[in-house]
Formats: structure tokens, sequence, C-alpha cells
């Protein structure tokens, strides 16, 4: 009995006294190293399907609702996505191949698709056409009052569609036409708006809880200060189709996007010259405040998506990406993407990921979708 109890003793100090002494690092296998990586990040991109056309840029991406479809159109031609199969499928081109065109989906499910012009600038168009789901096919329907592309388009709460500014051809002086207009579905037929409003092409336009639209920046194209970026917003009225001043943004840029987040708030992000500046517009106490910045310098072309979760995603032209979460006010890192995309298409699927097609020229058929 005392010898097992010496031992026992004798064990302890042994231990303890080799506890002393130093230890050697231990070094996490790389599976460990990339697992706490990943933790540290939000989201994954997977690569789908080619689509079967080449869309380097330019091209409308529209989601049909009622089956969940994609419609992906440009001056290359027509094709409709099933990301539920991941699978492509041609369709009817449009009457009038065009690019940097505006297409919204109608109450009907039909798709209206607005202006545009030719892939060398050689032509603008105010002619509009509607895609029919059922039947695969276009046709024509009422004409703006102007040459409208890079132009932006909304629908209403109305069901019509409210068209706000673009460019118009280079050699005129001045703008043609209206600076804003609105087509009713139920006539074909176009309407202008009334009011103030600069026109300009690449801005944005997001519909407002109250049914009224914000729309901001924009590119100055043919005014006393052509070539110059608009910090300018706009909100339209649909009940009295009007145009009012709604302030300036702290930092002009075009190109950009503004979301309508669940609280009501929109995001102002991106955008060129709009650098990592991020803006708040409250729609109640009509104020605009800034935002946490983005966690990486954006270049110039990218991408902003709400998601089912009120995150939003936002992607530039070399593939970065972060994730604004309005619960915290704060950005989220996110993998890169598989492909950098400066002139891409994003939809926002029903199964809540988003999807990706086109925006490279070297790579004009490749298609990833997010998934958080």
């Amino acid at each position: 009995m005392k010898t097992t109890r010496w031992s026992l003793l004798l064990a302890g100090l042994a231990s303890m006294a080799g506890g002393c002494q130093p230890e050697e690092p231990v070094q996490a296998p790389p599976a460990a190293l990339e697992s706490q990586k990943a933790a540290l990040t939000a989201g994954a991109w997977t690569s789908n399907a080619s689509s079967l056309l080449g869309h380097a840029g330019g091209h409308s991406a529209t989601l049909l609702n009622g089956p969940g479809d994609v419609l992906v159109a440009d001056g290359n031609g027509s094709e409709v996505y099933n990301p539920y199969t991941n699978a492509w499928r041609r369709t009817a081109s449009m009457s009038t191949p065009r690019y940097y065109h505006t297409a919204t989906e109608l109450s009907s499910g039909k798709v209206l698709a607005a202006g545009g012009r030719a892939s060398d600038w050689s032509d603008m168009f105010s002619s509009a056409e509607l895609y029919d789901p059922a039947t695969g096919t276009w046709s024509p329907t009422g004409t703006m009052g102007a040459f409208r592309a890079h132009h932006t388009a909304v629908r209403l709460d109305s069901g019509k569609v409210l068209v706000a500014g673009g460019n118009m051809y280079f050699n005129r002086n001045g703008p043609i036409g209206p600076p804003g207009e609105v087509y009713d579905p139920e006539t074909g037929t176009w309407s202008a708006v009334l009011g103030s409003f600069t026109p300009r092409s690449r801005a944005s336009a997001t519909v407002l809880y109250s049914g009224k639209v914000l729309v901001t920046g924009g590119y100055m194209w043919w005014t006393s200060t052509a070539g110059t970026t608009s910090s300018e917003a706009n909100i339209y009225d649909p009940a009295t189709n009007y145009w009012y001043p709604a302030g300036n943004l702290a930092k002009a840029r075009h190109g950009h996007s503004a979301i309508r987040l669940y609280s009501g708030i929109v995001l102002i992000v991106g955008g060129i010259d709009g650098g990592n500046t991020v803006e708040l517009y409250d729609p109640y106490s009509e104020q605009w405040s800034l935002g946490p910045p983005l966690p990486f310098n954006m270049t110039p072309f990218f991408s902003a998506t709400m998601l089912y979760s009120g995150e939003v995603l936002v992607t530039d032209g070399i593939g970065q990406a972060a994730l604004y979460d309005p619960s915290t006010n704060s950005w989220l890192t996110t993998p890169n993407m598989n492909t950098s995309r400066s002139d891409s298409s994003t939809t926002l699927l029903h199964t809540g990921e988003v999807l990706f097609v086109g925006g490279n020229s070297s790579s004009p058929r490749s298609v990833e979708r997010f998934t958080r």
C-alpha cells in the first residue's frame, strides 16, 4: 500500500516537472484551416450550365414569376433558363435586336422590352415589344415618345410601367421627348410624366412602400455640364403623375443600385464615381444619411441584390463580394465569384439563390449562382 502511494507521488512530481517545459506548437491540419476560413465568410458560389448564347453585356434577365424561369434577351437572341433543371432552351428572338434596353414583367406575366440601342451605337430605339411566356413569342406594342438606352424602368403598384431618363442620340442638342413616360398595359400606350427632371442615363429607380418612386444619380449627357455624374434625386408620384425633388446624394454616381430594404429605407451603393461610399434614404423622414463603407475598393461596375433574408449581396467587376446586414448595419465578407463580371445580369431566383449571367467578354456564356 505504501509502495503504491510513493509511486503515485513520484509520478505526479514527474508530470509537474514535465509541464513546466515549453511545448512544441501544434500545427492545425490544412483542412482545419480551410474550415476556419470558411467560417469567417458567408455564402458560396457554384458554376452553372453555360448559356446557349453569349451575353457579354447589355442583355436583360427577367424572372418569370409563374414558372420561376429566367428570360435572358439581347441583340444576340433570347433564351430561357430553368434553375431547377439547370438547363437552357432557345425561345424566339426580339423583333428588334437591342442592347441596354429595359425588360419588365407585367402583372399578366408578359415581359415588356423597351428602347435600347444597336451594339455599336449606330441606332437607338423608341420601340417596345411584349414577350408572352405561354407562346414563347414577341409582339409589338406602343412606341415611346423618346429614343432611349441605358434608361431605367420599374413596375408601379397600378401595374403600369415607369420609364425614366436614358441616353438619346448624341448628335442632337437637348433631349428628345419627355424625360419620363408611363406605359399602360391595358391600352398599350405611353404617356408623358410632368414636372422637373434632369434627363440622365444609368440612374436608379426604386418603388417605395408608398407607391412613389425614388430616382437617384445618373450620367449627364446633354446639359451644359455634359460628361459629369449627377447627385440629383427625384420622387415620382403616380397619384399626380409628377416629379418632385428629393435632395441630393452625398456622392454623385451612375450605374449604381438602390435597394429598398424590408424597413422601407433605401440602400444606395456602388456605381461609377461612387467609390465605397454607401448612403441610406429614409422615405418617412425624407432624410439622407451615410451607411458603413464597403469593405473593399469598389470597381466601377457592380451589382446589388437583396436576398430573402433581407441581406444585400454586392459584387464588383473583378469578382469581389460582400453582404450588407441591415439588422447590424454592417458588412459580412463573402468568397469571391468564380468569374469576374463587369456587365452581368443578376436575378433573385425563387430558390433564394442569385443567378449571374454573362458580363465577361472573354467568357460571355459563363453562368454561376450565389447561395447564402
